[in-house]
């Protein structure tokens, strides 16, 4: 079934108009089958909507607009480690919290992400410098040192999750957006439900090849919506206002010149997209089908697990 569910994405990816959806990709792993299966016929429902693009180009316009979280925010959001990291702490205090999980320490962090000790536990220190995680001593162990990520951090972290619902509310009327926006521990809840989705079997980020590829660069997730927003305020016949040009995107990202034409790399040489003069060119339609099944599962994903 698993195969069954990369096959279908597949095919959709590499024969359909990005306007016709061809076929939902479902995913029916026993222990979870139904929450997965779920989550894509409501990807496929939104698909179907016409004003899914719409709703598309406001996600990509909220992601590209410049945070107001300075630690540096590309240091944190645009770097894939440190996100995930800082994404893993939240589910970890959030089911501490809860009681439903142990207690966040260092070395239990450590454990679980992809960077190296020495790695996470200078980020955590800069973060604790900077305010952004409070180390609470526990009284009955003086040897244990519990990590609680504060509102700032929390908010800076679910920036894409709350724009991934903000724009489903275009498409479905809800306030949930607005709701977790204004409670971190119910958004906390959230990160914590979405690491477990992932840790269990992620079909929700690894099948995007191209997606994933941009995550890994310093800022490349953002750039991908910088020319995916271009291209369709384009097609919408709308304003961009964030040129694509390397000096326009390394100011606003602060990543150098130089790695601006690394990351776009991954895209104009495989002929996925061109760029003229600092606006959006061609766009394949197999960028343009990964993207908007990609959006799409997350707008779910989220929209799933808040309600």
């Amino acid at each position: 079934l698993e195969e069954d569910f990369r096959r279908s994405f597949a095919e959709n990816r590499t024969n359909s108009h990005p306007d016709r959806v061809a076929l939902a990709p479902v995913y029916a792993a026993p222990e979870q089958g139904r929450s997965r299966r779920g989550v894509w016929l409501m990807a496929s429902a939104l698909l179907a909507n016409p004003a899914f693009d719409g709703a598309m180009l406001a996600y990509c316009r909220r992601m590209v607009e410049p945070s107001a979280f300075r630690w540096p925010s590309n240091k944190i959001f645009a770097q894939k480690m440190r996100y995930i990291t800082c994404y893993m702490l939240i589910g970890l205090a959030a089911r501490f919290e809860d009681g439903t999980g142990p207690a966040p320490t260092m070395t239990l962090l450590q454990t679980m992400v992809p960077g190296s000790s020495r790695q996470v536990s200078d980020l955590i220190a800069g973060l604790r410098a900077g305010g952004y995680v409070v180390a609470h001593q526990n009284a009955r162990d003086r040897r244990e040192i519990r990590l609680v990520p504060t509102p700032s951090l929390v908010l800076e972290i679910a920036r894409s999750p709350l724009a991934f619902l903000a724009s489903q509310a275009m498409l479905e009327h809800h306030t949930l957006f607005e709701a977790l926006s204004a409670d971190t521990a119910r958004l906390s809840r959230l990160i914590a439900r979405s690491t477990e989705a992932f840790q269990s079997k992620d079909v929700l980020f690894a099948p995007f090849e191209t997606v994933v590829e941009f995550t890994g660069r310093d800022s490349g997730y953002l750039m991908l919506c910088a020319v995916m927003g271009a291209h369709l305020a384009r097609q919408a016949g709308e304003a961009w206002d964030l040129a694509l040009t390397y000096d326009a995107l390394s100011q606003r990202f602060q990543v150098s010149r130089q790695h601006v034409g690394n990351v776009l790399a991954l895209a104009t040489k495989r002929g996925l997209l061109t760029l003229h003069g600092g606006k959006i060119g061609d766009v394949d339609d197999r960028l343009l089908t990964e993207f908007r099944w990609w959006t799409a599962g997350q707008m779910a994903h989220f929209r799933t697990l808040a309600a």
